[in-house]
């Protein structure tokens, strides 16, 4: 049963990573901008699709996507895609030797 809702975790982080700010369901519903700045802080939220829409897994992504932006080629799709496949295989990385080898981590 843990699998599965890892599983499904880590794909929320990727789905949710890629997609960008004006596509975001928080978005659509006014608590960030399109830049992805916060306009309504979770004290704000009235109904039950703001909350759903940011939760505190949502904000951790949020956060992590402001942090891969700041990076060189962070804001296009293909660097969020590449940070979220970084941050899987290198957690994956920490069990596979040769997974290690390859994102030179084996010092």
């Amino acid at each position: 049963m843990s699998a599965i809702i890892d599983t499904f975790i880590v794909y929320r982080i990727v789905t949710t990573l890629t997609k960008d700010w004006d596509e975001q369901d928080a978005y659509k519903l006014g608590i960030i901008d399109r830049r992805g700045n916060v306009l309504k802080k979770t004290k704000e939220l009235e109904t039950s699709k703001e909350k759903k829409a940011y939760t505190i897994l949502t904000k951790f992504i949020f956060n992590l996507k402001r942090l891969i932006e700041k990076m060189p080629g962070g804001k296009s799709k293909i660097g969020s895609y590449a940070a979220a496949a970084y941050l899987l295989l290198k957690e994956e990385a920490e069990f596979n030797e040769e997974l290690k080898q390859l994102l030179g981590e084996d010092k």
